[in-house]
């Protein structure tokens, strides 16, 4: 598929299903700045519930391969309508920063989200990140690390790489041509070079690398009908998270793509993430 095409493509599947987003919220601060001085991208849309006082926090970071997307479209309603405040973030594109610029971005909006919790009355110390596709694998990897002053309480990771070593092995194993399939191309975007010759730092933007058994408590929702990030994508951050002692479900979706986001999986992520933050209803 030509890459102006296949951009189109993963832009529409990043639309929630429903139009979960078009409601408008109680309040919203848009284009907030979370680092000083930064990036036009660099900013973030802040929901508020109709009384924010204590509520916890959902970090939604868009997917687009890290090439494309934004943060308008996060599945705000049913969050909102549950009392979360909702943090929607951009970050630099790899067209314009290569990793590690993504997971800084991730990490500095968690820190903003910590720094700023007196401002508007929300509880920092219960923040869950979600993400799609590429903001699946961010938010995976800043709960995978939890760095001291970004840690996060709970992911819910939907359709986002977690092996990138594997998807690099595997690249090579085959003979790819990066000119013809996209999705290695987007890795070797993400990456800043071929990605034979990128394995190391493939291996350390994969949140696999960095399981620990002081990860986040994470919810994985994988399409079996995924083919453009595969379900051992979801299976291996499995695997990994159960061996070291961390708190992980799958969610496997039989009749399911990479759009994973639609009511259903929300409203599962959403029971998950209140038992995971400790949220009484």
């Amino acid at each position: 598929m030509p890459f102006r095409l296949f951009l189109t493509a993963l832009a529409a599947l990043m639309m929630p299903v429903g139009s979960p987003g078009a409601e408008s919220p109680p309040s919203l601060k848009k284009d907030v700045a979370y680092v000083e001085n930064g990036h036009a991208r660099q900013k973030l849309d802040l929901r508020l519930p109709a009384d924010p006082k204590g509520a916890p926090v959902v970090l939604w970071i868009h997917g687009g391969g890290w090439v494309t997307g934004g943060k308008e479209n996060p599945p705000i309603a049913a969050l909102t309508a549950r009392g979360y405040v909702v943090a929607s973030m951009n970050y630099r594109f790899s067209t314009q920063a290569p990793f590690p610029a993504q997971l800084e971005d991730a990490r500095a909006a968690v820190k903003w989200l910590r720094t700023h919790q007196a401002d508007y009355g929300y509880d920092g110390k219960r923040i869950a990140a979600w993400g799609h596709s590429a903001g699946g694998t961010m938010v995976s990897l800043i709960g995978a690390r939890q760095d001291q002053g970004t840690e996060v309480q709970a992911v819910v990771n939907f359709s986002g790489p977690t092996d990138f070593g594997l998807i690099i092995k595997d690249a090579i194993a085959g003979g790819y041509d990066e000119r013809l399939d996209t999705s290695i191309n987007l890795v070797a975007m993400l990456l800043g070079g071929p990605v034979k010759n990128k394995l190391p730092l493939g291996l350390e933007a994969s949140p696999v690398t960095h399981v620990t058994a002081k990860s986040a408590p994470s919810l994985l929702v994988f399409g079996a009908k995924d083919t453009l990030v595969t379900p051992v994508q979801g299976t291996n951050l499995f695997t990994a998270m159960k061996k070291a002692g961390a708190t992980v479900e799958l969610l496997a979706l039989p009749n399911t793509g990479h759009n994973s986001v639609n009511k259903e999986t929300v409203e599962r992520a959403l029971v998950w993430t209140d038992r995971a933050l400790g949220v009484k209803r």
